[in-house]
């Protein structure tokens, strides 16, 4: 035998129930004992079905429904613009793309399925962002965090977990920690000079580094042993600025920053081979009380 239904009107319903606003019930509607006892149960108005004895929403008044709640940014203002964006990151094909924003830093995250399907979500939703007049107002800083299926490692984790933290001088630190052990700022040889293949662990450092603005920030160079003294020492010392003015070019109070460069003077590694002296050939960032 099929189910039988019943289909009413909300406001047909709570007259079924009990009169919940106080009236006296309608002419004809006779309360039993049962009814008489039962609680009072308030419906909004839309479509319900019955169905052994349970009341099923159809279909609500769309003027009931609460509005969806905009995206937060992590310092507690509301950014509409932001949740719009992902939406349309979503109809446009790229339904891993999301936004993280912060101080002036968006941090595009997600999980792409691809190395290739990174880069491009990327360059599309950084001009989704810089194409928007409020996204384009609050941010000065895109950077791209997103994950890779199949990677363990993450360039934006640091960033990302910093941006949801009280920003202490641990939490600082660790990030930078963290986007280093992922990859290290590498300069061609014998030049200070950044090319496009490090830009995105740059953007990183720099977006940790205008996060933790209330904390001084050295940027250190190490060279490896092959040269001078005195060249790795220059060398090392016009990487660490050409690092410093990227980042106050890209909104890092420069009061934060100093430059240091080493030279070959603190190995980690006291082997000759290719792997001692990429080891020692390396950035560091560390970070100390004001």
């Amino acid at each position: 035998m099929a189910l039988a239904t019943r289909m009413v009107t909300g406001a047909a319903a709570v007259l079924a129930l009990a009169a919940c606003s106080g009236q006296e019930n309608a002419p004809g509607v006779q309360k039993t004992a049962a009814a008489a006892e039962a609680d009072c149960i308030p419906i909004s108005d839309g479509t319900y079905q019955i169905r052994d004895g349970k009341i099923l929403v159809m279909r609500a008044d769309a003027s009931s429904r609460p509005e969806p709640a905009p995206i937060v940014d992590v310092s507690g203002e509301p950014v509409g613009w932001a949740a719009k964006l992902e939406r349309t990151f979503a109809a446009t094909g790229y339904p891993w793309l999301g936004l993280q924003v912060r101080d002036g830093v968006a941090a595009v995250v997600g999980t792409a399925p691809g190395l290739a399907a990174r880069d491009v979500s990327f360059l599309t939703a950084k001009a989704a962002i810089q194409n928007d007049p409020e996204g384009a107002e609050k941010v000065s800083l895109i950077v791209n965090a997103m994950a890779v299926e199949g990677r363990e490692d993450t360039l934006g984790a640091g960033l990302t977990r910093l941006m949801n933290s009280d920003l202490t001088l641990n939490d600082c630190q660790d990030a930078f920690n963290q986007t280093l052990r992922v990859d290290d700022i590498d300069f061609p040889v014998n030049m200070a000079v950044l090319n496009a293949a490090e830009l995105p662990v740059v953007d990183t450092a720099t977006g940790i580094a205008r996060l933790c603005s209330a904390y001084n920030i050295e940027i250190a160079e190490h060279t490896d042993s092959r040269g001078s003294d005195s060249y790795n020492l220059q060398l090392s010392r016009q990487r660490a600025n050409a690092i410093r003015d990227y980042m106050i070019e890209h909104g890092v109070d420069e009061a934060v920053l100093t430059a240091e460069g080493y030279g070959e003077s603190r190995p980690v590694d006291s082997g000759t081979s290719a792997a001692a002296r990429d080891r020692n050939e390396r950035t560091e960032f560390t970070v100390s009380a004001r």
